[in-house]
């Protein structure tokens, strides 16, 4: 790792010496001794590869003994991991945009120079984290072999007893066909029936343990069909009957008049509601009430279940999807496994899950599914969520552009959300669950121009304080055509990206 030798080997592509030394007194002024060479063309740089380690390349764009393309192609012949770093006078945005795509770490203008050190830092950093990572996915490695052996045993024992279950089960079933007319024969076949429909689904979860032909994490491997929920709920409440008169629990639904149609893996999401249903029962007193419901919200399915119980606590809301988390709960003895699964086959098809209580009722889990043919979205609910990043959209229809400005602005630090169509980021907009803290939007799109972007982004409650940058390669028409109080600040074409960062930075924080 870098910062443990304290000494930092760099490969210098440059064919001026004024340059060079102006990069050599930059660079030490970082905390590390440096090793420096400077190589001007194709058989020097190849020979430095050869006969020497590196730890950073850094290149001039303008070299005009070796382009700079062609230097990284030759960098990446011997490594693919040595970072590339560009330095330029200046750069047109293809050139930036095609630097960027073919690997460079970064691009610092020979006007601010000083920017060189942070840049280092920073990507010293994460290759000291990619290190870090590649060594805790050797010792996961290790440690997954132990626990699929650890599997493999529990679930040889747990089929011995499941076996006894079953074959006791088709014993009585094959009793009550001796004797049709006994009285509580119908009574006992429709409980051996449970007990087997039982027993096929624990052997389909031992079998997903031990298929060595799926993903490390079966939870996320699905096989996917088109069904509607509503039937598949049913069939996990009838399973649970017992268990349900036992404490004379009160079953409520509530779903659409219509089917609505998922696509889910049949098995994953039994498992799911069968878990939700199963903490209900749990946590709701003798004859309490569960309520189950069912509600179509935009492409989403949104599926509740909440039961009559003592509800969560702040920590346990905070805390209740952890893996291995049990809280102190002496009514909830087991795993600790049961809501993770749920949420990691959630987040597999797509969805997200929440839980909260409700005042003067008990605790409510909800989760979503995408509806059949509404799959495809920017970006999930969870996943903007669980990012505390501040949020920049990016509305470009020119896709080098977009990317360009995308990865400039993800290297500060903001999360990143990418559109092609100004109608899908207002549909964002509208939908209310991912707002950004700025957008970026180019003045001249196909499909829709800055100017109505802004005005129906200004239409939506919820974004219309939101600031906003403008591209353009003509300012003044913006400023003629475009109200000011709907855009903070235009960043004229070709783009410079200090500028922008600056102007970025400066309306966000």
């Amino acid at each position: 790792m870098f910062h443990s030798e304290k000494t930092l080997h760099i490969l210098s592509i440059e064919d001026s010496e004024n340059d060079c030394n102006g990069l050599y007194q930059e660079l030490l002024k970082l905390n590390f001794k440096i090793v420096f060479m400077k190589v001007a063309n194709d058989s020097e740089l190849r020979n430095q590869l050869k006969t020497h380690s590196w730890n950073l390349v850094i290149s001039d764009f303008g070299n005009k003994f070796l382009p700079s393309m062609e230097a990284l192609m030759i960098v990446r012949s011997f490594s693919q991991d040595l970072p590339f770093i560009l330095v330029s006078e200046r750069m047109g945005e293809e050139d930036v945009a095609d630097m960027m795509k073919a690997g460079v770490e970064d691009i610092v203008l020979k006007s601010r120079l000083g920017r060189i050190q942070p840049v280092i830092n920073r990507i010293l950093r994460e290759y000291d984290t990619k290190n870090k990572e590649a060594l805790a996915h050797k010792l996961a490695t290790e440690a997954f072999a132990q626990k699929e052996q650890m599997i493999a045993i529990v679930s040889h024992d747990i089929k011995n007893p499941l076996s006894a279950i079953q074959l006791e089960a088709q014993m009585l079933l094959r009793a009550v066909a001796r004797s049709p007319k006994s009285i509580l024969g119908e009574e006992v076949k429709i409980q051996a029936n449970r007990i087997l429909k039982t027993t096929d689904r624990m052997k389909l979860l031992i079998s997903d343990l031990l298929d060595r032909s799926k993903s490390n994490n079966s939870l996320t491997n699905l096989s996917k069909i088109k069904m509607d929920l509503e039937t598949l709920f049913h069939e996990v409440i009838d399973s649970h009957r017992p268990l349900l008169q036992q404490k004379e629990i009160l079953i409520k639904r509530s779903f659409p008049p219509s089917k609505s149609m998922v696509s889910l893996d049949r098995n994953k999401m039994f498992q799911v509601l069968s878990n939700l249903l199963n903490n209900a029962i749990k946590f709701t007193p003798e004859k309490g009430i569960i309520h189950i419901s069912m509600e179509e919200h935009y492409q989403e399915l949104i599926v509740s279940v909440m039961d009559s119980g003592p509800g969560l606590n702040d920590i346990e809301l905070t805390r209740v999807f952890e893996k291995y988390w049990m809280g102190n709960n002496s009514q909830s003895p087991g795993t600790g496994l049961g809501l993770f699964i749920c949420k990691t086959i959630i987040e597999a098809h797509g969805g997200h899950i929440e839980a909260e209580n409700v005042p003067g009722q008990g605790a409510r889990f909800s989760f979503s599914l995408p509806k059949v043919d509404q799959e495809q979205v920017a970006f999930s609910y969870y996943d903007s969520h669980k990012d505390k990043r501040k949020k920049v959209y990016i509305v470009d229809d020119d896709e080098d552009l977009r990317e360009v400005i995308s990865w400039a602005l993800g290297q500060e630090g903001y999360a990143i959300h990418s559109f092609h169509s100004p109608k899908e980021a207002l549909d964002c907009l509208i939908k209310g669950k991912h707002l950004p803290n700025l957008v970026v939007v180019d003045f001249h799109m196909d499909e829709m121009n800055g100017s109505e972007f802004l005005l129906k982004k200004n239409a939506i409650e919820a974004a219309r304080n939101c600031p906003v940058v403008m591209i353009s390669a003509s300012p003044q028409e913006v400023e003629g055509v475009v109200k000011r109080d709907l855009y903070s600040e235009v960043i004229t074409k070709p783009i410079d990206l200090e500028a922008l960062v600056a102007n970025v930075n400066k309306y966000i924080n």
